[in-house]
């Protein structure tokens, strides 16, 4: 009977051997691998949650501080002489060196300028209040004939109250009484410290009412019969007859006519003689509202006019009342 040869020799079991030695090796060195990776893992915390890592973590109770105030930033111009110099560390100085440097660079002052001027509060100045004069009304006020204070919308009234001035005026008729508006007389006065010399000429005018056509002998006339209740009656000063001036009026008379109707667009004498040509007056044209002069001889128109102090005040003080 035949023998049958074993199916492996000793080479081939000492492969096998090997073989199987290697496959455990490498079995221990995966898990040698896996748990050196978990234990690296558990040391860095990759796998806890979100929950305990909070958990963890103490928490701080934060105080609030209070604020700081800040001064200012200041800007420190440096002279040429200050510029930064390349020095070397003070490991390498002597105390003989830097003696010697400190005396080259001779000090000098530092010049600090603010970035932003602090506003300072301006001094109060205490305001002086003057006491301010009234300011007198302004206006006209009608006069009855015996020199009652008659309301703004009168019909009929003789006399006209400047509020400003206080003087009263007289105030002409359409009919043919001595008050005619057009009535005309030559100037005359025969006082020599008003006339410079030269007294006019009497009852040289044109004139209604039974008295000589001349300022005198109309004065005289109307004080008579003491018109508004007054025996004072006077011509007017130049620089009184023009305070009557209107300069709104254009065309017309330059007057306010609601309070002096019947006025005449045309020349009205005053008491002012001419101290340069004593034979000439000065007269306002109340067309134009300026002031003239002419020969006294020459016929005019005339408006008269009076003022008291006392009597002044009196009025004033009715008018403010009514």
């Amino acid at each position: 009977m035949a023998t049958t040869s074993p199916p492996y020799n000793a080479g081939d079991r000492i492969i096998l051997v090997t073989i199987i030695l290697l496959l455990l090796l490498l079995v221990i060195f995966v898990f040698a691998l896996i748990s050196i990776s978990n234990t690296f893992q558990n040391q860095h915390g990759e796998y806890e949650t979100p929950e305990a890592s909070r958990t963890e973590v103490p928490q701080i109770a934060i105080k609030p501080t209070p604020a700081k105030t800040i001064a200012p930033p200041v800007s420190i111009a440096l002279t040429p002489a200050q510029e930064p110099v390349s020095r070397p560390s003070r490991a390498s100085k002597t105390p003989a060196a830097a003696a010697v440097q400190r005396k080259k660079q001779p000090t000098k002052p530092v010049v600090v300028t603010p970035t932003k001027r602090l506003s300072q509060p301006k001094p109060r100045t205490q305001k002086v209040i003057r006491p301010v004069p009234p300011i007198p009304e302004s206006g006209y006020l009608k006069l009855g004939a015996n020199g009652q204070i008659l309301p703004h919308n009168a019909t009929k009234w003789a006399c006209v109250q400047d509020r400003a001035t206080g003087l009263i005026w007289e105030v002409k008729t359409n009919d043919r009484s001595l008050r005619n508006r057009n009535n005309f007389f030559t100037w005359y006065d025969p006082a020599a410290d008003r006339n410079h010399g030269v007294a006019g000429m009497r009852n040289a005018g044109r004139c209604k009412g039974g008295v000589d056509c001349d300022t005198q002998a109309y004065v005289k006339a109307i004080n008579q019969q003491q018109l508004c209740g007054f025996s004072n009656w006077r011509l007017p000063s130049r620089t009184e007859l023009l305070t009557l001036i209107d300069s709104r009026k254009q065309g017309k008379a330059s007057i306010d006519v609601d309070y002096f109707p019947h006025t005449v667009p045309s020349w009205y004498w005053t008491a002012s003689s001419n101290p340069d040509k004593p034979d000439y007056a000065w007269f306002v044209m109340f067309r134009s509202g300026v002031a003239l002069n002419a020969l006294k001889h020459h016929p005019k128109h005339i408006r008269l006019v009076r003022s008291t102090k006392s009597e002044k005040k009196t009025l004033n003080r009715l008018a403010f009342n009514q």
